[in-house]
């Protein structure tokens, strides 16, 4: 153990004595009981994993994030506070890491949520229990301002049958606000301690709570900084101060010169051939190949949304919901790099000593040019209009009706043009010619046209949704009302896919496709045991049934069943089961691709460093819907006062799962597992694969090594694919705890944290199962966030721990035990005055200060070179390489 191991760890272990050794996240756990107070609290509300009004979901358990933990929440954006629950792994599509199952089509750097790690698509995100438009891939929750949202709930189990496609591994609900009445304004700004980085945050919301109804809007504009590679240490490719391998390349500025079998390193004055004896045989200049790239990109984001209800009878209410959302980015690259040859043609040829032939390659980094950096923007609105009818018999009618569009665009104008550049190398005119001798002496006329290739990708959305519920008792028990959900919904998805790449005057050009689905659902909730008919050993049993079918235009139909029982066998103590199977229809991007390219990317070396490979992109019309079942067990304990307990243990069978291994740049790392699928090809295998997609006519984007397609030694299917099936199973568990100390003072402690018992893929239905459990860029296996808080009067301190468990990196040749990371937040809020007190400048005041990381908790080593899609020396999907932030929050309530 290092020193620094050491010393983190006794941090850690005081912090965690302050705190009594009790861990956990503010409140998560207190979320069926937050369910059941809000059904006590409003009369007919309708909680996430259930259609039934008034019940919470029977057999499964809600992870609910209302106002006071959004608040609390250091978290500028809500999709950045669904990622601190400890059930979602950031894998896939996330702004920092596209490097997994789904990220390559993340172009515009946004977030999803991941549940369990299934995947990144295998989670439902609505917005008050409906769909919403999206750019054809996956929903930011970031479309919604903190400040317009109620709250957000998490069901973590599979929910096709009430839902419909995508919530294999749960659904995420936000809910707008509704119960705002007055005025509230918010403002936040961080930095972190070395000044790298630094976000902002201004809002304003104004709501009104009348007899008949209510209106609320909400306004929120979030800055977040950049974060350069560059200002971290540990993200190189030199980790010789690590312990790990120096994988730094020879493609520099200035570059190194292969000639003959020779290397000879360009000296940082450059070379001319009156100089060549300056070359030294043998020498080599080296650097990391990733210098200057983002390891997050900027984004600012601007979004509003409102909501309103209007009693126009007793039994007749009309609601309107609605938000836009426009997220911009601005992401820069490393520099370009390419072996070039350079013929004996060239105006500034240099030949070394002793060297005779026509031609040799250079190993070079284009300083000189521009960097090819992306940016560009996701922008989406909607409108929800919907009528309520209350009806005989305590049934309701509700009918909705929502229509929305999506725009997204990623463009970049500086790739290398490899004909231009070639030209160039190629040219005896000094005035046509390129210097890649660091002599500076190319003309710089010519830069423009050696960095002009251009990539420009919109997507525009259009959803059409159509929804008639209807809820209600359809008899009593002795146990209570036997309830009913039903409905029917239909959805009108098109979705246009654009592409420019190429020169610059490459035309934009779009693909036009559609979707329809068209669903019917019921649910009954059965109270066999209740208040009325209670019995020793059956306080309450509650059953559910549910049963969902959906019909595609283009994938064909599916029926899905659920099942959910709650036994409560006496007070304090709550046995619950479910079961069902889910489906998730392939996304039209996965189907038809964004492009049909073959992209030469840097694949992670598994003895360090990189190779230089292709990877191929393009539809697979052949691709299945994913299906699953899932079931899970548990048991919520209140044994004391003040104090909840509750443990699931879960199970998701996943079958026909979609992936795709565009984005996969450290796939050699798990190259036996692909053994005989078509997908990973090495050696002299994979130059014939890429030389037969150009005999066909697929475009090169990259330039390919010197010798063309016959030097690849890696080829990579990345189209998308179905997986043969993967079991993940793990444990959940939860623990809170609130005692009073003094008339003015109380603690609570809160835990929250999943542990997985198994991950096991088979890539095709004939492969085995592979135990992929807590292997790096896989789901983990113990992941928890802890925290005790000290209320006294108007102030409140919380001290918060997140721990994610350490893992093995078997990228890594020999393979590497990476180490846990272990940040610890401090927090500090002031209510200085109550909303209705009669001081202007104080009442509805409340201040925050915040130190997160606050030991400056580094991510532990991970020997994994630099990646173009994150990560490197570091692991961007297990770690944060923010360190130590302080912030500061303000909010007034009028």
């Amino acid at each position: 153990m290092t020193g620094s191991t050491t010393r983190r760890t006794r941090r850690i272990a005081l912090l965690l004595g302050c705190c009594l050794a009790t861990l956990g996240w503010a409140d998560l756990a207190l979320a069926q009981d937050q369910a059941d107070e809000a059904n006590t609290a409003e009369d007919g509300i309708v909680v996430t994993g259930s259609r039934v009004r008034g019940e919470a979901p029977v057999g499964a358990t809600v992870i609910a994030l209302g106002r006071s933990e959004i608040e609390a929440s250091g978290a500028s954006t809500v999709d950045r506070m669904i990622k601190e629950i400890p059930q979602n792994f950031d894998l896939g599509v996330s702004e920092n890491s596209r490097g997994q199952s789904g990220g390559s089509g993340n172009i515009v750097y946004g977030n999803t949520v991941n549940l369990r790690g299934i995947g990144p698509y295998a989670t439902l995100v609505l917005i008050d229990g409906h769909r919403v438009t999206n750019n054809s891939r996956s929903v930011d929750p970031s479309i919604l301002p903190s400040l317009g949202v109620e709250r957000v709930e998490v069901v973590a189990d599979g929910a096709s049958a009430i839902y419909g496609s995508d919530a294999v591994a749960g659904v995420v609900n936000i809910i707008p606000r509704r119960t705002l009445n007055g005025a509230e304004a918010m403002g936040r700004y961080g930095i972190s301690d070395d000044g790298k980085f630094d976000e902002k945050a201004l809002g304003l919301a104004l709501g009104k709570v009348f007899d008949r109804g209510q209106v609320m809007i909400a306004y929120e504009h979030v800055e977040r900084d950049n974060l350069s590679g560059d200002d971290r240490a540990f993200f190189t490719s030199n980790q010789t101060a690590f312990g790990g391998p120096d994988g730094r390349t020879t493609r520099c500025y200035p570059g190194t010169i292969r000639a003959g079998g020779v290397t000879y390193a360009i000296p940082a004055g450059g070379v001319t051939q009156a100089t060549a004896g300056s070359l030294v045989a043998g020498s080599s200049n080296k650097c990391d190949i990733q210098s200057r790239q983002d390891l997050f990109p900027r984004q600012k984001y601007d979004s509003v949304n409102g909501t309103g209800r209007f009693d126009l009878t007793d039994w007749l209410t009309v609601s309107l919901d609605a938000f836009y959302s426009k997220r911009s980015f601005y992401r820069r690259s490393a520099y370009s790099s390419a072996s070039v040859s350079v013929p004996q043609t060239n105006a500034f040829f240099v030949r070394p000593a002793g060297f005779a032939g026509t031609s040799y390659t250079v190993d070079y980094m284009f300083k000189e040019l521009p960097a090819n950096d992306s940016y560009g923007f996701a922008e989406s609105w909607q409108i929800t209009p919907s009528v309520k009818v209350k009806l005989p018999h305590d049934f309701e009618l509700e009918l909705l009706a929502g229509y929305g569009k999506t725009r997204d665009l990623s463009e970049s104008y500086y790739g290398i043009n490899n004909a231009a550049l070639n030209a160039a190398l190629a040219s005896s005119n000094p005035a046509t010619a390129f210097d890649i001798y660091g002599g500076g002496r190319t003309d710089p006329a010519l830069y423009a046209t050696l960095a002009n290739q251009i990539f420009i990708a919109p997507t525009n959305g259009r959803l059409k949704t159509y929804e008639a519920r209807l809820n209600g008792a359809l008899f009593e028990l002795p146990g209570g009302s036997v309830k009913l959900a039903t409905g029917y919904e239909r959805q009108e998805f098109k979705v246009a896919l654009g592409s420019a790449r190429g020169g610059p005057t490459t035309p934009l050009t779009f693909r036009n496709f559609g979707r329809s689905v068209d669903s019917v659902y019921a649910e009954v909730y059965v109270p066999i045991f209740g208040s009325g008919n209670a019995t020793p050993g059956f306080e309450r049993l509650e059953l559910n049934a549910a049963v969902r079918h959906d019909k595609y235009s283009d994938v064909g139909s599916t029926t899905n069943p659920k099942f959910g029982i709650n036994w409560v066998p006496v007070d304090g103590v709550k046995l619950r089961g479910s079961y069902g199977t889910s489906f998730r229809a392939p996304t039209i991007p996965e189907i038809y691709g964004n492009s049909n390219n073959l992209f030469v990317q840097n694949y992670s070396n598994p003895t360090g460093g990189t190779i230089t490979g292709v990877a191929l992109s393009g539809q697979n019309l052949n691709l299945r819907p994913e299906t699953a079942s899932t079931w899970s067990i548990g048991a919520d304990f209140d044994p004391l006062p003040g104090l909840k307990l509750g443990v699931t243990y879960w199970d998701v069978k996943y079958e026909n799962q979609v992936i795709a291994n565009l984005s996969n740049l450290a796939i050699l790392g798990n190259a036996s597992i692909y053994n005989g699928t078509n997908i990973l090809y090495t050696g002299t295998a994979a130059g014939a694969q890429v030389q037969s997609y150009i005999n066909a006519g697929i475009g090169v984007v990259g330039t390919l090594p010197v010798g063309g397609a016959s030097a690849v030694t890696v080829f990579v299917d990345g189209r998308s694919q179905n997986l043969g099936v993967s079991i993940t199973r793990g444990i959940d568990f939860t623990a809170n705890y609130r005692t009073d100390i003094s008339a003015n003072d109380s603690l609570t402690f809160n835990l929250s944290g999943t542990y997985l018992t198994k991950y096991r893929v088979a890539v095709t239905p004939a492969a085995p199962l592979n135990d992929q459990l807590n292997l790096i860029f896989n789901p983990l296996k113990f992941k928890l966030r802890g925290s005790v808080t000290w209320d006294h009067g108007p102030l409140s301190l919380r001290a918060l721990l997140t721990h994610v468990g350490g893992y093995t990196n078997n990228i890594a040749n020999p393979a590497q035990s990476v180490g846990s990371f272990n940040p610890v937040d401090l927090s500090l809020t002031w209510k200085v005055g109550d909303k209705d007190g009669g001081n202007l400048l104080t009442s509805g005041l409340t201040l925050g200060l915040e130190v997160r990381n606050v030991f400056n908790e580094r991510p532990p080593y991970v020997n994994i070179a630099p990646s173009g899609n994150g990560s490197g020396g570091y692991d961007a999907t297990a770690a944060d390489p923010l360190g130590r932030v302080f912030a500061a929050t303000i909010r007034k309530s009028f």
